[in-house]
């Protein structure tokens, strides 16, 4: 081979392994641009499954909240109940307990008496 041909050939065969490796570079970003595009995907699928299940957290909340609220209102409905039954309950047992002693009465009733007008 001449030397002139020799270099045209060698300059072809750079260049065709240029081109080649120029080709496998651009595949290769190809490839790492469809992986990187499904990962997007694929991580906005997550959120989307994330943000559903905190929404669905968040209703279950306020739910247990008004359960509660419901709950502690009637523990103070029932407290107030037994309070009044307690109050009631002293109040027969003092009457009771006046009934079956009226001396130890009497002393607490002069007084009571002379603090009321006639």
């Amino acid at each position: 081979m001449a030397p002139r041909a020799r270099k045209l050939f060698h300059a072809l065969a750079a260049a065709a392994l240029a081109i080649s490796i120029a080709g496998c570079a651009t595949s290769r970003a190809q490839q790492q641009a469809s992986e990187a595009e499904a990962a997007a995907a694929r991580s906005e699928q997550s959120a989307a499954r994330a943000e559903a299940a905190a929404e669905q957290a968040t209703l279950a909340a306020n739910k247990a909240t008004e359960a509660a609220d419901r709950a502690t209102k009637a523990v103070e409905d029932a407290t107030r109940e037994i309070n009044r039954v307690a109050d009631h309950l002293e109040q027969m047992a003092r009457e009771r307990e006046a009934l079956a002693h009226p001396h130890r009465a009497s002393h607490a009733k002069p007084a009571a008496s002379a603090a009321a007008p006639n």
